[in-house]
C-alpha cells in the first residue's frame, strides 16, 4: 500500500510548479492525489476528488465508451498515450493527453498508477480549424465544374483537382504546364499573369479559348504563401463558353443597331437626294434621246451623245440600288438569262481591264434563268468582278465567274488578288466599311451587292485567303419560268394616239417642265404646264373640264401629287392622272391606287417612255 501521500506533503512540494495535471490511484483504483494544476484543470477540489473511483467526476457520460477502454489499457499495464475529453465541474469539455504509468516500490511490487495529464484544447481547436478549412478548401478544389490546379514557381504542376478524360493527374504533377494544353498565342498573357502574381502576391486572371475543346476559360490566379512569402499559386479555371457566346450575341445585336442606325441615316439621304438627282438626270437623258431621234444616224457627234445617254442610264440605276439598299424602293422582277448578263458584265470589263489580269468564264451547256431584277444582278455581277480586277492591283492574275446548277444558282466570282484576313471579312459587308484610300471607294458597294442578293431571297458566302485570293459565292433561286426570244429594238419616240390630248404637267423643277412640253406637244397633244400644286388647283377650279389627263410630280413643296390628284378627282372623278416620282415603294403604289392614279413613271425617264405612258392612259380617256 501507498503511505498517506497527503499527509506528508512531500509531493505536493514535488510537483507544486507542474503546468500538467497529474493524478494518483491506489492499486484498487481510488483516487488519493492530484496536483494543484489537476485541480484548476477541472474546477473539482481535493476534497470532491479524494477517495472517488471510476468514473470519476471529470469523466463526462457521452465519453464513456472512450475513456473506460483507455482506463483498462492503464490497469492492464499498457504504457500509451492517449487523447481524451474530459469535463470541468461547470460542465465544460476540453482535451487532455494522458500519459499514464505504473508506480512500483523499490522491490517491484505494483503499489499503484498515476497519470500526466497535458491540456491540448488549443491544439486541437488548431487542428479543428485546419481541418475545416482543409475541407473547404478541397470542397472549392474538388468541386465537378472548376479546374483548380497548383503551380510552382517552374510552372510545373504540383496539385491537379480533376483532368480532362483520358489524362491521368500523376502524370501531370511535377511533369506538365499550363502551357501544354493552350494555344501559344495565349502563352505571353498568362506569363505576364503568372509572373505577377509571383512577384507581388496580388490575384491576377486571363481568358484562353481551347480550340480541341470549341470552348473559353476564365482563370483566376492566386498566391500560397509560406512564411510570407510566395511559394506556388493556384489556378482556378472555369468554363465561360455561355457566358462569351451571350456576349458576342449582345455585341452582335450591337452591331446590328448600329447598322440598323446607319442604314436608316443611308434611307433618309437616299430619300432626299433621289428626288434631286432624278430631277437633274431626267432632262439629261431626255436631250440625249431627243438628239439621237433628231439628228442622222451619220452625225459625227452621236457617239458623243450615245455616251451621255449610257452615263445617264448607268446613274439611274445607281439611283435604284441606293433606294434599293435603303430598303425605299421595290426591285422590278422577272425571269431572265444569267448567263447573258455574265457576257454583258464581262465584255464591259474586258475593255478597262489590264492585258495582265486573265478573264474567263465558265457556264453550263443549257441556259439559267433567274427570277429577279437583271439591272440590279448586273450590279451584283459587275461589282463583284470589279473589285476582283482591283484586288490584283493591276498585276498578272485570274478572274474567273463559273455559274452551277444545284438546289439553287450558285454563281461564284473568284480572283487571285490579295485575300482578306477575317477581321475584313466578317466587316466587307457592312454599310461604309472599305479597305480602299481615302477617295477611291465610298464603303457601299458590297453592302449594296449583299442587300440586292437578300431582297432576291439569296445569300453571298466569302472564300478567301491572304495572298492568295478571294471568291465570293452567290446563290439565288432557280426560275421556272421560260424567257421568250425578243428581237432588238431601238429607242423610238413615236408613240402617237389616234387622238390628241389636253395635258397638264404639274412639277415644281422647271427642268422638267422644259422637257415634257415640247416631247408631249411633238406627240400632237396640247400642254399647259404649272410649276405649284396650289396653281393646278386654281386652273381646275376655274374650268373643271379644260383637261383630259394630268401628269404631276409627287414631291412638291406646297402639295404632294398623290392629295393634289385627290382634291382635283373630287371636282373632275373621271379625269385621268398619271403621278410621276424618283421613288416608288409599296406604301406609294397604295396611296397612289387609293387616290385614283392611272399609272406611276418613275424619274428619271426618257421621252420614250413618257410618251408610251401617255399613250397606255390615254387610249382608256
Amino acid at each position: 500500500m501507498l503511505p498517506n501521500l497527503r499527509n506528508t506533503g512531500l509531493l505536493d512540494a514535488l510537483v507544486s510548479k507542474m503546468q500538467d495535471g497529474l493524478i494518483i490511484l491506489d492499486t484498487d483504483r481510488r483516487h488519493i492525489f492530484e496536483n494543484e494544476a489537476m485541480r484548476r484543470m477541472t474546477g473539482f477540489s481535493a476534497e470532491e476528488l479524494a477517495g472517488t473511483t471510476a468514473p470519476f467526476s471529470y469523466w463526462p457520460p457521452e465519453e464513456s465508451d472512450n475513456i473506460f477502454p483507455a482506463f483498462q489499457k492503464m490497469i492492464s499495464g499498457e504504457i500509451t498515450n492517449f487523447e481524451l475529453i474530459f469535463m470541468r465541474k461547470e460542465g465544460t469539455r476540453f482535451w487532455v493527453l494522458a500519459s499514464p504509468s505504473e508506480l512500483r516500490d523499490e522491490n517491484g511490487n505494483l503499489v499503484g498508477y498515476f497519470a500526466s495529464l497535458k491540456d491540448i484544447s488549443e491544439r486541437k481547436q488548431l487542428e479543428h480549424d485546419l481541418q475545416q478549412s482543409e475541407q473547404r478548401w478541397r470542397s472549392i478544389a474538388e468541386n465537378p465544374f472548376d479546374f483548380v490546379v497548383v503551380i510552382d514557381r517552374n510552372f510545373r504542376y504540383t496539385y491537379v483537382n480533376h483532368t480532362a478524360p483520358g489524362i491521368e493527374a500523376e502524370s501531370l504533377i511535377g511533369k506538365a504546364t499550363p502551357f501544354d494544353f493552350t494555344d501559344p498565342a495565349y502563352h505571353e498573357i498568362m506569363r505576364k499573369s503568372f509572373t505577377e502574381t509571383f512577384d507581388t502576391g496580388k490575384a491576377t486572371s486571363y481568358d484562353v479559348y481551347i480550340s480541341q475543346l470549341n470552348a473559353w476559360f476564365s482563370s483566376i490566379v492566386g498566391p500560397i504563401k509560406e512564411e510570407g512569402h510566395v511559394t506556388s499559386i493556384s489556378i482556378l479555371t472555369r468554363d465561360i463558353t455561355q457566358q462569351k457566346c451571350a456576349e458576342e450575341a449582345l455585341l452582335q445585336k450591337e452591331r446590328q443597331l448600329l447598322e440598323r442606325d446607319k442604314l436608316q441615316a443611308i434611307g433618309t439621304l437616299a430619300g432626299g437626294i433621289a428626288h434631286d438627282l432624278n430631277n437633274l438626270l431626267t432632262p439629261i437623258l431626255s436631250y440625249a434621246e431627243l438628239i439621237q431621234y433628231s439628228v442622222g444616224k451619220d452625225a459625227p457627234f452621236l457617239d458623243y451623245v450615245d455616251g451621255i445617254r449610257s452615263a445617264g442610264l448607268q446613274a439611274r440605276d445607281l439611283v435604284k440600288s441606293i433606294l434599293l439598299f435603303s430598303r425605299r424602293q421595290e426591285p422590278k422582277k422577272e425571269s431572265f438569262e444569267l448567263g447573258k448578263l455574265i457576257r454583258e458584265v464581262i465584255k464591259l470589263i474586258q475593255a478597262t481591264s489590264s492585258p495582265s489580269i486573265e478573264i474567263s468564264v465558265e457556264l453550263p451547256e443549257k441556259n439559267v434563268h433567274v427570277f429577279g431584277d437583271p439591272t440590279q444582278i448586273h450590279q451584283v455581277i459587275s461589282n463583284l468582278a470589279t473589285n476582283g480586277i482591283q484586288a490584283m492591283q493591276g498585276k498578272k492574275g485570274r478572274l474567273k465567274l463559273s455559274v452551277r446548277v444545284e438546289d439553287f444558282i450558285i454563281l461564284t466570282v473568284r480572283d487571285t488578288g490579295a485575300g482578306m484576313d477575317e477581321e475584313t471579312q466578317r466587316r466587307v459587308f457592312e454599310p461604309f466599311f472599305t479597305t480602299k484610300s481615302v477617295g477611291s471607294g465610298t464603303g457601299l458597294g458590297l453592302s449594296i451587292v449583299h442587300s440586292i442578293i437578300v431582297e432576291h431571297g439569296g445569300s453571298i458566302q466569302i472564300e478567301s485567303t491572304l495572298n492568295q485570293g478571294t471568291a465570293f459565292i452567290v446563290s439565288l433561286p432557280v426560275s421556272q419560268a421560260i424567257i421568250q426570244p425578243q428581237s432588238p429594238s431601238t429607242p423610238a419616240i413615236e408613240n402617237k394616239l389616234p387622238h390628241s390630248l389636253r395635258i397638264l404637267c404639274v412639277d415644281d423643277e422647271p427642268g422638267i417642265l422644259a422637257i415634257m412640253k415640247p416631247v408631249l406637244e411633238s406627240a400632237g397633244h396640247s400642254v399647259l404646264i404649272a410649276s405649284h400644286a396650289l396653281s393646278a388647283l386654281t386652273l381646275f377650279q376655274k374650268d373643271q373640264n379644260a383637261f383630259d389627263l394630268i401628269i404631276t410630280d409627287q414631291n412638291m413643296p406646297d402639295l404632294v401629287g398623290t392629295l393634289l390628284i385627290r382634291a382635283i378627282k373630287k371636282m373632275q372623278p373621271n379625269l385621268s392622272c398619271i403621278l410621276i416620282t424618283g421613288l416608288v415603294d409599296a406604301q406609294l403604289e397604295e396611296v397612289a391606287e387609293a387616290a385614283g392614279v392611272c399609272e406611276i413613271l418613275p424619274k428619271p425617264f426618257l421621252p420614250s417612255e413618257l410618251l408610251r405612258c401617255v399613250a397606255r392612259v390615254g387610249n382608256a380617256v
